[in-house]
């Protein structure tokens, strides 16, 4: 009996895996956030928003969390709320502090134009660190049936990073809607 092999199509417009820590591990990754982060602070001073609910959870400490969680495929509120007991680096990022769906959502909200520019800013590193060091050794699996992984980063060299950072969080948002509904 022969079994047929399914592929998923593509993602349209997302070129990186929604985990981003399989290519370049979890403490790397909070690296390159907590540095995008501290760049877009010095370029953009005093504009952070302040809404989290906590007086003690820093706006900084809840951008980093989003980012974080957006950059590891933890889209829905819930999720990341379910995540804190369980994920120790979620947990690291909250510190002590408990975070709820409404702040979250809120801070989202408020956030939206920060954690897009935050989230493209690491897409666009791990990208670089991934594909573009001279050290960097790509994934073996083409992107198409019969493409080399070599033709297809030439076909697409640079992505939209804003786009799939814009991309991340419309699925955020798109999942704590249907969260809603239930």
């Amino acid at each position: 009996m022969a079994t047929i092999a399914q592929t998923n199509p593509p993602r349209e417009g997302i070129i990186l895996p929604a985990d981003l820590s399989i290519y370049i591990g979890k403490k790397t990754l909070v690296k390159l956030i907590l540095d995008a982060i501290e760049d877009l602070n010095t370029r953009t001073s005093g504009c952070e928003p302040t809404a989290t609910g906590n007086p003690r959870f820093q706006p900084a400490a809840m951008l980093t969390l989003l980012t974080y969680c957006y950059a590891t495929g933890v889209f829905a509120s819930a999720d990341i709320e379910l995540s804190m007991p369980h994920d120790q680096m979620i947990r690291y990022l909250c510190g002590k502090n408990y975070l709820n769906v409404p702040k979250l959502r809120e801070f989202r909200r408020h956030g939206r134009a920060r954690i897009k520019e935050c989230l493209a800013t690491v897409l666009r590193r791990v990208w670089e660190l991934r594909f573009c060091d001279e050290d960097a050794c790509p994934i073996a699996a083409p992107a198409y049936p019969g493409m080399s992984f070599g033709q297809w980063l030439n076909m697409r060299p640079t992505p939209d990073f804003a786009v799939e950072a814009e991309q991340r969080i419309v699925l955020a948002v798109r999942a704590d809607s249907m969260a809603m509904d239930w």
